[in-house]
């Protein structure tokens, strides 16, 4: 025999705006956890202007947070994994992908460039591979973008759905990348960046992506002054403010502590990403 588990009564009347929510959504099944990371870009913007005459390809905010992300993930490999058949796979490289934004026939629209070992790539080496990349994909060049928006002109939405969720099962959970399509290795890589602070936005938080198994995401926010209080007086420091999304099932509450304050530390202290 089955006991009751709940002791509970049915509702008899509840608002129309209740009965609408309860036939759109589903009972919660997201694993996404949300937080902010506020960084005093003092020193940053500091370094960035002394390193910017010395480079050929424009060093931003984005790379130092690509570069400081990498170390993060080096230092604690316990975030650079893959959820595969409910087991965790440590990855064996440490790859972060990059969202870009560009405008094809006069509609926005956004790809991604991936950088692959990018904890063992200088500063330079970084902003010199993601410009390459990103200038491929905003003059129509980049051959994996090609390839996708061809697949999408001949798929319908409804079987765009189905061939995605194949598509995982394929790359991911059998760990096999049909040949026919040309698909680079772990094109996602364990984290995902996206800018928003180019559009003028304070902060934001982006999704997890299915199809990416990344189960970090990293949105880059705009840098404004705000007042901080420091030595008991309230200051003006630039802060720059990223929204990160983690899969609970990968992170809990303390590693997302641990990394979150080295990830902090190495943005506020950028001498330690020259290395």
């Amino acid at each position: 025999m089955f006991q009751k588990n709940i002791e509970s009564y049915p509702v008899k009347k509840m608002p129309t705006w209740r009965k609408l929510t309860m036939a759109m959504w589903r009972p919660p099944v997201d694993p996404s956890a949300y937080g902010t990371l506020d960084i005093d870009m003092t020193k940053a913007n500091t370094l960035l202007e002394h390193l910017r005459g010395k480079m050929a390809q424009k060093l931003t905010p984005t790379h130092l947070v690509l570069k400081a992300v990498a170390l993060t993930m080096k230092k604690y490999p316990e975030i650079n994994v893959v959820l595969c058949r409910n087991r965790l796979y440590q990855r064996e490289h440490i790859d972060i992908f990059i969202q870009v934004f560009f405008k094809d026939a006069g509609h926005a629209d956004l790809s991604g460039a991936k950088v692959r070992d990018a904890d063992q790539k200088t500063l330079e080496q970084i902003a010199e591979e993601l410009g390459g990349q990103a200038s491929q994909i905003k003059k129509g060049n980049d051959p994996n973008l090609k390839k996708t928006k061809n697949l999408l002109q001949i798929l319908t939405p409804c079987l765009l759905k189905w061939f995605l969720k194949f598509l995982e099962f394929l790359t991911f959970d059998l760990n096999w990348r049909p040949k026919f399509l040309k698909l680079p290795p772990d094109p996602f890589g364990a984290v995902m960046i996206s800018n928003v602070g180019m559009f003028g936005l304070k902060f934001g938080f982006a999704p997890l992506t299915p199809l990416a198994r990344a189960p970090v995401v990293i949105v880059v926010g705009e840098i404004t002054d705000q007042a901080v209080v420091q030595n008991g007086e309230i200051v003006a420091r630039p802060i720059m403010t990223l929204g990160i999304t983690v899969d609970h099932r990968v992170m809990d509450g303390y590693l997302a502590g641990l990394t979150g304050g080295y990830l902090k530390e190495l943005l506020e202290n950028p001498e330690k990403l020259l290395s």
